[in-house]
């Protein structure tokens, strides 16, 4: 399990001395984007190491609850980092909104059964989504399919994903005749997908991406300058050209939290 996996990347970080080695869960929508601002921050950062845990943003959460050695949470909904917020587990003034997403409507290239919108998916044989139990876009998507009166209609031939690169994968395939997941996420593969068209406004919850420092993060400082980077002028230029859209603009004071350094 990746929990598992987290608990020995911690003590394997421990052995390693003291320079910041920050461990970042985010969501799997972010891989792309925050692995190129990896890779400009360690540039300039030689000393510190970065470490992803990409996933469906409900499973990080639960890694966070059980105790995973967590630095940094990026979420694809505000739901998760909530959860986290009432268990008192984020860094208290550290959180705040950094993106926001669209839901979209996709095909797969050859788009076999001819979908051309919403109104043609009640003759789809299988529409996949992500899991809404822990898939932020999965939530968004079930939400939208209600809003279009479609859920009850569909919901026999929903395929779910364990998170929103495994559904943008199905409908590149052509194992489904259609897909909901971010915009962000279809743009990676537009060579292999189509998009159909977008959820319109007022269909589903605001799609935001909070982050949020640990409480127990054993590299505040390091989590806070990383963060602030990634929010910056640099770290928005990288967003929107992987189809972001910017929406936060704190920068977290260097001075909140000291006392958590270990």
């Amino acid at each position: 399990m990746k929990s598992s996996w987290l608990f020995a990347l911690f003590f394997l970080l421990m052995a390693q001395g003291e320079a910041a080695e920050l461990v970042i869960s985010a969501a799997s929508s972010l891989t792309d984007s925050l692995n190129v601002l990896k890779g400009i921050y360690q540039s300039r950062h030689p000393d510190e190491t970065i470490f992803f845990n990409f996933g469906a943003s409900g499973s990080l959460e639960k890694q966070i609850e059980g105790g995973a050695p967590v630095d940094l949470f990026i979420s694809a909904s505000v739901k998760e980092m909530e959860a986290l917020q009432r268990k008192q587990l984020i860094l208290e003034g550290s959180r705040d909104d950094l993106l926001s997403n669209e839901i979209v409507l996709i095909v797969p290239r050859s788009n076999h059964a001819s979908i051309q919108g919403f109104s043609d998916l009640p003759k789809v044989h299988r529409l996949v989504i992500g899991d809404p139990g822990f898939v932020p876009a999965g939530q968004y998507a079930k939400e939208v399919l209600k809003f279009q009166g479609l859920f009850g209609l569909l919901e026999d031939r929903l395929v779910y994903g364990d998170n929103v690169r495994q559904v943008l994968e199905y409908v590149a395939r052509g194992e489904v005749d259609a897909g909901l997941v971010f915009s962000t996420d279809a743009l990676i593969m537009k060579d292999r997908v189509r998009i159909v068209t977008t959820a319109p406004k007022g269909s589903h919850e605001p799609i935001l991406y909070p982050v949020a420092i640990l409480k127990l993060s054993t590299h505040p400082q390091g989590a806070r300058e990383f963060m602030n980077f990634i929010s910056g002028h640099e770290g928005r230029e990288v967003f929107s050209r992987f189809g972001f859209q910017i929406v936060g603009s704190h920068r977290v004071n260097p001075t909140e939290g000291d006392n958590h350094e270990n």
